[in-house]
């Protein structure tokens, strides 16, 4: 992390943006963080149907006229200990980055923080292609003016507001930073916008769940080409691509684009028989588990798993009820069953990480296998399931 802007002036302001039926709950939120002058701004046309970027835009224009930094929150979020304090810290320290301080548990970003966390790394930059985590979220005063120039006051339309943020953050090249582990956690509730779909909505690694708690002062991560992604219980590689948007491969189609399908099949093979699943697809989540895991190992650039166990361990957690959340019929057997869910993901973990030391990092795909994958953005519209192994 730079040291050179230690001593430089912040000034920083903040909104909890509000639907009226969470009114009571913003308010608390805005009275915890006093020293920010925090303003609750209220959906402005609650009426007229879900809009969270009305509302998001109208908390940004709550900007204080001297500000350096503006803070909007959410008003379903969960702060960690001292969450005032790491913020001031945090923007001294990188004055000129975008901060997103929660990435969800089943999103890319969710398994960018997993493969930061690692390699003990505290800050992560946002993956390019999936939208801008938008439920803590600290601008430096010129990406403000940017947004509020870019996005009319009247706006309407179908764009959530991580979207519109990750699309006018991105046009002018400005890169996100994620702190691992994250300063906030979403709060357990309904959904007002029809996110109930995705299940329970966490995050990857809450700092108040570790030991240490927020750690701002290590190091940035380099921006990960490979991302292990557990979704709805089947494992999909989003894969870098050069120029492009990220492409997706099962972790079948990966592993023999490798040459590597054979090599952890016997001890994945005694790990998963070890839990006695009850049934052959959830047999099939083990199996999964096993290799989300080893995956992980198998690309960490740093050659060994290196970061905090409490953090990692948590991260292994988030892996296996994140990969779950939005599938009842596989997330509550793996609610009831998460400790052991857990040791058979540090099994994986551990032999990823020997493979990794033993024979190194796999090489990239060719260009022109990577090409040839699908989108990786499908993996929303278009998600792998278990059933199609």
């Amino acid at each position: 992390m730079p040291t050179d802007s230690v001593t430089s002036t912040a000034v920083i302001s903040a909104a909890v943006m509000a639907h009226p039926r969470r009114a009571a709950e913003a308010a608390r939120l805005a009275d915890a963080l006093p020293g920010w002058g925090t303003e609750v701004v209220v959906d402005p046309a609650p009426e007229a149907g879900p809009g969270a970027l009305r509302t998001a835009r109208a908390a940004w224009a709550a900007v204080a006229p001297d500000a350096t930094h503006h803070v909007v929150l959410q008003d379903d979020v969960v702060p960690c200990r001292d969450f005032a304090a790491q913020v001031a810290h945090a923007v001294r320290e990188l004055p000129d980055a975008p901060l997103a301080l929660y990435a969800n548990w089943n999103s890319w970003n969710g398994a960018a923080t997993r493969a930061a966390a690692l390699q003990g790394a505290s800050w992560v930059p946002a993956v390019p292609g999936e939208w801008t985590p938008s439920l803590a979220l600290i601008l430096p005063r010129a990406d403000v003016e940017a947004l509020l120039a870019a996005v009319p006051p009247d706006t309407a339309g179908p764009d959530p507001d991580d979207t519109v943020l990750a699309r006018e953050l991105g046009r002018r090249g400005r890169r996100v930073l994620i702190p691992v582990p994250h300063w906030v956690e979403h709060a357990d509730g309904a959904s007002l916008v029809g996110n109930d779909v995705y299940g329970p909505r966490h995050s990857a690694c809450f700092a108040d769940d570790t030991d240490g708690g927020p750690d701002p002062a290590g190091g940035v991560a380099a921006a990960p080409d490979v991302l292990v992604h557990l979704f709805k219980g089947r494992v999909q590689l989003v894969l870098a691509a050069d120029g492009g948007m990220p492409r997706r491969s099962s972790r079948e189609e990966y592993l023999r684009a490798l040459g590597l399908e054979h090599r952890g099949l016997r001890r994945s093979a005694r790990a998963v028989a070890a839990l006695r699943a009850p049934s052959r697809l959830l047999e099939a989540l083990c199996e999964e588990i096993w290799y989300g895991a080893y995956l992980m190992a198998l690309h960490s650039p740093a050659g060994r798993v290196s970061g905090p166990p409490d953090r990692i361990r948590l991260c292994l957690r988030s892996l296996v009820l994140g990969g779950t959340a939005d599938r009842a019929d596989l997330r509550l057997w793996a609610l009831h069953r998460v400790s052991p869910l857990i040791a058979l993901a540090e099994d994986g973990l551990r032999s990823g990480s020997k493979d990794r030391e033993t024979y190194g990092r796999p090489a990239p795909l060719p260009p022109e296998r990577l090409a040839a994958l699908p989108d990786a953005a499908l993996i929303w519209s278009r998600p792998l399931m278990l059933e199609e192994r």
